[in-house]
This record gives structure tokens, C-alpha cells and sequence, in this order.
């Protein structure tokens, strides 16, 4: 039993040994202190239960598969209302980057510096010490986390996202429904992979699960998590595979931010579950999977070595660099995983809509604004018949973290702690949805933005129903223009050099392990691109919605890509960076956007779709100078342009280290060596080039 104390311990992850001997900090304020001033902070999430006791074990799958199980129970009620409570609602993190991590290797001093700040017995950082975890369990809820096969502690293997995942997980979820402490209701939480991990388990219908909470997640696989416009996003799929099975290898690296995953088993029965980590005495001492021979810390010998046992079946895991390879560069492209063989669709959220909405339960989708999977986060909540269940959030973050980083907190004049605020919504969700608590969710509108430059802002829909389209047309001298200009054409000779990167660590919304420690100002970029903008704008002018950019292009090769980026120019002329879009001209041709479904539901909002299966793409067609039109949209926002700022669209035909250079161009990848490639981007009444935007009118 552990008593409730919140900690403020958001990960051990971070937890540097260092600051564990630094004065012994005083518990942090209650959550609701924490959030914004938007949000309901006097919504009670007072603690109803004081303490809770903690398991670990292993649940069998029906393939006879073991999965690695951590669940915390509410216990000792605050006050005789929940004394009589032994059964509870439970929330479920289903994930492949370990439930719990082991710091071993520390030295005396460290351990007992441990133990004085947090109550530690040994290193092993568990769910319980998120301070929204803790809130949730004192809340009265069951929470749950589990590895999935191939991850963590879980024996298995498997190819990332793989549909068996889904299955797994409402077996998962039976298992829990069947459990003394449960009350029979389930609901899901989590982003990314997590997120992906609840779609595919509510696809399976389990008859426990009433809601999931994804956060930032795709929508279309193919496009949004591997090649969007049909380009490579090589630096993120390369270091997010090694990062992977870095965790899927229990890797012990402090250093770059790798722990070893917590044990499930005590073999020896001595109280501590470091001491079941073998040590890697051979080959990379990082990793004990190398070892022909396992040793352990405490020099016992072990029977059945379960952690051992375990990471050496994910040995057999497919790495995501699978992806990388010129088989798989398009959609409908198959992979094969033991007997079975797997396309991009069968991992897609998208294609697995119909399953869930035919399952009844409601999602709270969460997004970001400078999220690379942000456009999955609309199109999911878009795609589902709406109601009182389906609900969306999207604040001015990136993929990770969860809270908006200093720099755009400084621009926005972001006034509260964003991962707090949308932890509370999720409570309300969840209380709504699991306790059948009336917390206002079922009134309020389901849409809920923050506005960059104006604020929160709930919305009846997604689109706004009032947007209005402007369109802004490529005109002469780099203008950008209301009205259609003179016929004209400007050529650009593309800088296979450009790459869009920003702050001190080099990084963007693609590379979704980490975000920018700057603004991303692409003042001096725009300088390597074709730009048009317009002039000061004479009052403010707030886009929501998705841009779309219509291009009219001709180049001296047979195929190119085209990338746009748009911008807020202020006065000084900085040019801050809103959002962007890519397209390989081979896909130019439009296709039905059902594809992504299957063909079973409309994909909402209504996108220029390209299909990017092999038979759709056009290797020549930029060949004998012919004239193309490229329209795609731009990743979603939400943005003020105030009065005196202009509005920036910079054109380029690479960002090199992020994306893949186009392989017909540059057949060594070194950007020196590409072929000279000229675009030609054709303007005026014949080629209407231009971008459109989703205006909110001020009324």
C-alpha cells in the first residue's frame, strides 16, 4: 500500500540523480491550481481514496502469449461515502514504450536520497508516480498499464502497429472486466502509439470499453505517419525505429535517455525487482540480449529468467526502418510478418472508423497544432457520426510534450499549463463517460481550439461552418495577391540544401520524439525557397481550418517535389512558421479519398486525396515540359494574423535530413549531387496558382 502524497514526479525518465539531493521539495498544488484560467478549476478532483495497492503480473492471451500487466486499485476511502467501494471503473494505458522503468546501477548515497525524497525502496518508476495517474486513481479509478507483445516485459513479438495488437487489447480489456475490483467499464488513454493502441482495440468491440482518450495520432498511415505528399519522412522513421527497439531491448543508456523496463516477476523473492535485470557483461554493455550467459546483480542464480526470456523475443520485432525500404514507397505496398501479410490500410485508424463507431464508444480526441499527426487528429474526429460522445481538443502544442513549450508560450501568451488543462478535460470525460457523473460534457459544443494570437474557443464543428475561403493568387515580384494578376510565370531553382530545422537541437513538427527549443522562424529558410506575400494587412485576419494550395508547375525534370510552407511576417520582418504541405508531382492526379476507408465512409473534411498506390503514380509528369496541377493541403490550424503583418507562402523542392530526396533526382541521397532542377510556377487567368484559406469572419 502507498499513500496518495502527490509527488510532482511527472517521469522517471527525468528524474536526474542530481536532483535528488537537492532540498527536499514541497508537495505540488492540486491540479485544478494548475490549470487555465479557461478552464473549470473549481471542477473537484478532490481525492476520495487515500491510498491504493499495486500488482504486477503476467496475463496469458489465448495464443498463449504473456503480457506485462501493472494495475493500481484505489483503496482506504476519505470518508464513508466510498468505504463500501471495492469495485471501480478502470482506465487502461495499453503501450510499446514500457509501463515501468528500473534506474539499476545506483550507487548508496543515490538509494537513500531516493528514498528521503520520494519513498522509494529501489529505483523502479511506475504510472503511479504521474501525478495525473495519482489524481485518477484517488478519483476512484482502477488504472491499468500494459506492455504490449513484442514490448516492454511482454513476451511476443511484432511489427509496429500491427492489426493482432487490437485483438490483444480487447482481450485485454476483458480481462479486466472480469477482475474483483472492476465495476465492468473500461476507458482508454494515451497518445501516439497509445492512442493508435485504443483505435485498434475499440475496432474489436470489446463489450467493457465505453471511451478512449486518444491524443495525437494519424488518421491514414501511408501519409500521415511515413510519406506525407508520398515523400519519405526518413529522419523520423529512421530515429524513431532505433528509439524503439532501444525500449523493446530494455537498453541501459542513461545518458540518451534509455532505462531498462521494470521486471515483472521477484524470481528469488527477496522484495527487490532490480536485482532481476541481468547485467550485460559482454558485447554492447548496454544490452544483456547479447550475453551468452546471464548474470544478475545480486549473484543468484534464476530458473526461469522471465525479463531475459522476454526481450529476447522481441529480437524477432520488424523495425520500423522496414518502411524505409523502395518496396514500401508506396500505399498499397505489403509487408510480411510470419505467416501473415500486412499493408499500410490494415494499420490505418481511418480504415478502422467503421468497427469503432459501430462499437458506441465515445473518444475525446486530443490534439496540436504543431503536431505532425495533426491532421489525423480532425479527419478522426470529422470521419465519425457526431454526437454528445464525440469531442475534440486542440491547444498550440507539438507531439511531445504535452504542455507548450516556453518559446510559444512567450509568443501566444499562453497563460495556463496546457498538459493540465486537457488532463482535467479528460477527467470530466471520463467521470461523464465511465461514472455517469453530469460534468457539462454532454452540453457543451464538441469542438474546443485555442485560437494562436486570440484564445480558447468552443466551436459547434470541424470545419467551422462559417469559414469563408479567400483565396490569395502567386502574382509578380513575389506578391500574393487577392485578385487574379497578369499571365506570368517565376522559376526557381531548387536548393537541395534546404532543410527546415529550428532551434539549437535541429528539429521540426516531423521528428515527433522532441520538439523545437526555439520559435520556428523561418526568416533566413524563406530566403532559400521561392516566396510570395502579401502586403501589410490593413486589420486582423484569423485563419481556422485547413489551407489548400493550388499549383500550376512545369519543371526541366520529369518528376519533382514540391513543398510550402506558410508565415507570419510582422513588421520586422520576422517570418514565423504556421504550418505546411508536400507533394510529390508523380501523385498529381486526384483519386477518391474513400480509400482510406475502404470504401466504407466519407472521409471528412473533403481533402485533395492522391491515392499514392503504385498505379497512381506518374514517374513523367513534368516530362516535355508539360504543366501540372498540384493541389494538397496544408496541415490544419487555427491563426490571427494581426493588423501590419503579411501573409507568407515559401515554395521549395526539398528539406533535406527530414525528408527523403527525391530518388530520380538525386540517386546518391547527398544533396550536392542532385540533378539541377528548375521549377516553373505558372500564374494569371490560365493558371490560377494560389493558395485558399479557411477565413473566420470577425463578426
Amino acid at each position: 500500500m502507498r499513500k496518495i502524497t502527490t509527488l510532482g514526479i511527472l517521469t522517471a525518465l527525468v528524474l536526474a540523480i542530481a536532483s535528488l539531493m537537492a532540498n527536499r521539495t514541497s508537495d505540488p498544488p492540486p491540479l485544478t491550481t494548475l490549470v487555465g484560467p479557461f478552464f473549470d478549476a473549481d471542477y473537484d478532483v478532490t481525492e476520495k481514496f487515500l491510498s491504493f495497492r499495486k500488482e504486477s503480473r503476467f496475463v496469458r492471451l489465448r495464443d498463449g502469449t504473456d503480457l506485462a500487466v501493472d494495475f493500481f486499485v484505489p483503496e482506504d476511502a476519505a470518508d464513508d461515502s466510498g468505504s463500501l467501494t471495492t469495485r471501480f471503473p478502470t482506465i487502461l494505458e495499453y503501450t510499446p514504450y514500457n509501463r515501468a522503468f528500473a534506474l539499476p546501477g545506483m550507487a548508496l548515497w543515490e538509494r537513500i536520497a531516493l528514498r528521503w525524497r520520494t519513498g522509494l525502496k529501489e529505483a523502479i518508476f511506475d504510472r503511479s508516480l504521474s501525478q495525473p495517474v495519482r489524481t485518477m486513481i484517488g478519483l476512484g479509478y482502477a488504472y491499468v498499464v500494459v506492455d504490449m507483445r513484442g514490448t516492454g516485459a511482454s513476451f511476443g513479438s511484432q511489427t509496429p502497429l500491427m492489426p493482432r495488437l487490437g485483438s490483444d487489447g480487447a482481450e485485454i480489456v476483458n480481462w479486466i472486466t472480469s477482475q474483483s475490483w472492476s465495476n465492468g467499464s473500461v476507458g482508454m488513454r494515451g497518445q501516439s502509439y497509445v492512442a493508435w493502441s485504443q483505435y485498434a482495440t475499440a475496432s474489436q468491440a470489446p463489450e467493457g470499453l465505453q471511451c478512449i482518450a486518444p491524443g495525437v495520432i494519424m488518421f491514414d498511415t501511408f501519409t500521415e505517419g511515413t510519406r506525407p505528399g508520398g515523400i519519405t519522412t526518413t529522419r523520423w522513421l529512421s530515429e524513431y525505429s532505433d528509439h524503439l527497439q532501444a525500449f523493446n531491448l530494455s537498453k541501459n543508456d542513461p545518458d540518451n535517455g534509455f532505462f531498462p523496463v521494470a521486471p515483472v516477476v521477484d524470481e528469488d523473492g527477496d522484495g527487490r525487482w532490480i536485482d532481476e535485470i541481468p547485467l550485460a557483461s559482454s558485447g554492447d554493455v548496454t544490452l544483456f540480449t547479447d550475453d551468452d550467459e546471464l548474470i544478475y546483480r545480486d549473484g543468484q542464480l534464476r530458473e526461469q529468467h522471465y525479463l531475459a526470456r522476454a526481450v529476447d523475443e522481441h529480437k524477432d520485432n520488424v523495425l520500423g526502418r522496414r518502411l524505409l525500404e523502395p518496396d514500401m514507397r508506396f500505399s498499397d505496398a505489403i509487408q510480411a510478418f510470419g505467416n501473415d501479410t500486412l499493408s499500410f490500410i490494415d494499420t490505418s485508424p481511418g480504415a478502422m472508423l467503421d468497427k469503432v463507431a459501430a462499437s458506441g464508444v465515445s473518444v475525446l480526441n486530443l490534439g496540436g497544432w504543431f503536431d505532425g499527426f495533426l491532421k489525423g487528429t480532425t479527419k478522426l474526429f470529422s470521419s465519425m457520426e457526431q454526437g454528445s460522445g464525440m469531442r475534440m481538443i486542440i491547444g498550440p502544442r507539438f507531439h511531445v510534450p504535452e504542455g507548450v513549450t516556453p518559446p510559444y508560450q512567450d509568443l501566444l501568451g499562453y497563460d495556463g499549463d496546457l498538459a493540465s488543462d486537457v488532463v482535467l478535460e479528460e477527467i470530466r470525460f471520463f467521470d461523464w463517460c465511465l461514472k455517469g457523473i453530469d460534468t457539462g460534457v454532454s452540453e457543451e459544443d464538441p469542438v474546443l481550439l485555442y485560437v494562436m494570437n486570440r484564445g480558447w474557443r468552443h466551436e459547434k464543428s470541424w470545419p467551422l461552418e462559417r469559414q469563408e475561403i479567400q483565396s490569395l493568387h502567386l502574382g509578380p515580384s513575389g506578391s500574393l495577391e487577392p485578385g487574379i494578376g497578369e499571365p506570368g510565370s517565376d522559376h526557381y531553382n531548387v536548393d537541395f540544401e534546404h532543410t527546415a530545422d529550428f532551434g539549437s537541437n535541429d528539429t521540426n513538427r516531423w521528428i515527433l520524439m522532441r520538439s523545437p527549443d526555439s520559435l520556428m522562424v523561418r526568416t533566413e529558410l524563406d530566403e532559400r525557397t521561392l516566396a510570395y506575400e502579401t502586403e501589410p494587412l490593413d486589420t486582423e485576419l484569423e485563419v481556422t481550418g485547413h489551407p489548400i494550395v493550388d499549383l500550376w508547375v512545369s519543371a526541366n525534370q520529369p518528376d519533382a517535389d514540391v513543398f510550402v510552407y506558410l508565415s507570419d511576417v510582422s513588421p520586422d520582418g520576422t517570418a514565423n512558421y504556421i504550418t505546411e504541405g508536400q507533394l510529390r508531382a508523380g501523385f498529381h492526379r486526384m483519386q477518391d479519398p474513400k480509400l482510406q476507408t475502404r470504401g466504407l465512409r466519407p472521409v471528412r473534411p473533403e481533402l485533395p486525396w492522391h491515392g499514392f498506390r503504385a498505379e497512381d503514380y506518374d514517374a513523367n509528369a513534368l516530362a516535355n515540359d508539360q504543366i501540372v496541377n498540384l493541389r494538397f493541403d496544408l496541415q490544419p490550424t487555427s491563426w490571427v494574423f494581426t493588423e501590419g503583418h503579411r501573409i507568407r507562402i515559401s515554395i521549395a523542392g526539398a528539406d533535406a535530413g527530414n525528408f527523403e530526396l527525391h530518388p530520380d533526382l538525386c540517386s546518391t541521397g547527398v544533396a550536392g549531387q542532385c540533378s539541377a532542377t528548375t521549377l516553373t510556377l505558372h500564374r494569371g487567368t490560365a493558371y490560377q496558382s494560389r493558395i485558399e484559406l479557411p477565413v473566420i469572419p470577425l463578426s
